[in-house]
């Protein structure tokens, strides 16, 4: 296999950090590669002609003519890296294996960073989420694209920057052609960073026919998307037996913040007894947006979500806790905004316990368990790993304490499990067919609700209740035991008892060889 590098040295004012990637070239293992020197113009800068023997130099003005592109001759693949970068000596050779798949296009691994000589700040990336990219650049500079793919994506957008190339890439040749190598094969250099551009991103979605409005966010990006000028009506589903200090919490919140206009309340009363409860369904039914529903059944959440959804008038479903307050007065303008964009199945949302720390910022499988929330708990102010608490993204899956979805989704896929799922783990096993039908998930940390873990549930702590436990526990791993041993949006080099972005101490990645 031969490979075109791309050394992106555009504004360096010295040979060095390109000297640098070409040593780390040259000591490639198996791989034959050609060496490129991406500059501004066809005038070599006064640090090049040293560099003429050991690499081919093109310029951007080259490139906009299309003339002797990199992957234009005998090369497959062409490998993209800015000046500065080092690679792994097998790099180039395990980019080679992932490349080994027909329908493979763009290839990305993991990065750290060279600084004073130490090797710090590892990035472990996520599989390819498509969202992420978009607002946090997390790729990076260093990816390898199918040379039939760059030269499409050169001739009909351009190159202005790394971020520009992996979304107009990944765009051109779909998600299922993205391969993610989670293993650290580049090292950055102190000139090397990840970055975004509120400009780029603009474009990509004007190209893409997507309304929305970009807005910078420290080093990230925020997408607002643009809503139909006829809006779907939403049906808010919530659960409930009595903890009616709970539920009249979360009823007035909703009823006197939510900015949304177009909805519908539908409390599903499961089996209340206390006086009061059965006195307030009374009195908040007769608010024109509120329905009380009697589900006389012994408990059973995906049973109850699904009798309620059936009755259910509104176009997009929103499950809800009881135990939720809402925060965000656009939080339903937020959510269905995501929901509304091309092949999104479910969103969900920031839910902090009532002392403000973040409870929920998406979940993961495997890690801590069968399934648990991303990160664990942080304080509100923490932006995760990465900043992956605070930016939205594509994930397994979210929790129905508060996520949206399309009624006719839920209904084609059969709604949440009552047979195998009755009580845990329903939500997260509706996401995961959600994916499975080709639809994404979406967690955005923009709509933000306080929740009281399960107060009206109670806890698994008895006999009875620790059995049905099991058995669903056991269920999810029969069913999603490849997702629970390799969550795409956890990186397997981290830690696989909980899911706090920590170095793991077991390897869970062998070579590809």
């Amino acid at each position: 296999m031969m490979v075109d590098v791309v050394i992106d040295a555009r504004s360096l004012e010295s040979a060095a950090p390109v000297l640098d990637s070409l040593n780390s070239l040259n000591a490639q293992l198996e791989i034959s590669f050609r060496p490129w020197v991406l500059i501004t113009t066809n005038a070599l800068p006064w640090w090049a002609e040293e560099l003429q023997v050991q690499a081919e130099f093109i310029s951007d003005d080259s490139l906009a003519t299309h003339s002797g592109l990199p992957g234009s001759y005998q090369s497959q693949w062409v490998f993209m890296m800015q000046a500065g970068t080092r690679l792994a000596p097998w790099a180039l050779a395990w980019i080679a294996m992932a490349a080994r798949h027909a329908t493979t296009a763009l290839i990305y691994p993991d990065h750290d960073y060279l600084t004073d000589g130490k090797r710090v700040d590892p990035q472990f990336k996520p599989d390819w989420s498509e969202e992420l990219a978009r607002t946090s650049g997390y790729v990076g500079s260093a990816f390898a694209l199918r040379a039939s793919l760059f030269r499409q994506v050169v001739q009909e957008t351009g190159f202005e920057c790394a971020y520009q190339l992996v979304l107009d890439a990944a765009a051109l040749a779909g998600p299922e052609a993205v391969s993610h190598i989670p293993a650290v094969l580049c090292h950055y250099g102190s000139q090397c960073s990840v970055t975004t551009s509120q400009a780029v991103l603009e474009q990509h979605l004007r190209k893409r026919k997507i309304e929305a409005r970009v807005e910078p966010q420290g080093a990230h990006l925020r997408i607002r998307y643009q809503l139909p000028e006829k809006l779907p009506k939403v049906s808010i589903v919530v659960p409930t037996r009595d903890a009616l200090d709970y539920l009249q919490t979360c009823v007035k919140s909703l009823l006197r913040k939510t900015t949304w206009l177009d909805y519908e309340l539908l409390i599903v009363d499961n089996q209340s007894v206390e006086s009061a409860t059965l006195t307030y369904f009374e009195r908040v039914s007769r608010h024109k947006q509120v329905k009380v529903l009697r589900y006389d059944q012994p408990f059973n959440f995906s049973a109850i979500n699904n009798f309620a959804v059936a009755q259910a008038s509104g176009d997009v479903i929103c499950l809800l806790n009881n135990d939720t307050e809402v925060i965000s007065p656009d939080w339903l303008e937020e959510m269905v905004s995501r929901l509304l964009q091309p092949n999104v199945g479910v969103v969900g949302t920031r839910l902090y316990f009532s002392d403000g720390r973040v409870q929920h910022a998406g979940d993961v499988l495997g890690s801590g368990g069968c399934a648990t929330h991303l990160h664990g708990i942080l304080e509100a102010n923490d932006p995760g790993y990465m900043h992956r608490a605070v930016l939205a993204q594509d994930l397994s899956a979210v929790t129905a304490a508060c996520f949206v979805t399309h009624k006719k989704l839920y209904q084609q896929l059969g709604g949440l499990d009552e047979t195998n799922l009755t009580v845990a783990f329903n939500d997260i096993d509706y996401c995961l067919r959600v994916r499975e039908a080709g639809q994404r998930v979406i967690y955005t940390p923009y709509a933000e609700l306080y929740h009281h873990e399960s107060v009206s549930r109670g806890k698994d702590d008895s006999p009875e209740k620790q059995a049905r436990a099991k058995r669903e526990s056991d269920y999810m791993r029969s069913r999603w035991g490849h997702i629970i041993d390799r969550d795409p949006f956890y990186n397997p080099n981290l830690n696989y008892s909980q899911p706090d972005f920590k170095l793991g101490k077991i390897p869970r990645v062998g070579w590809p060889w």
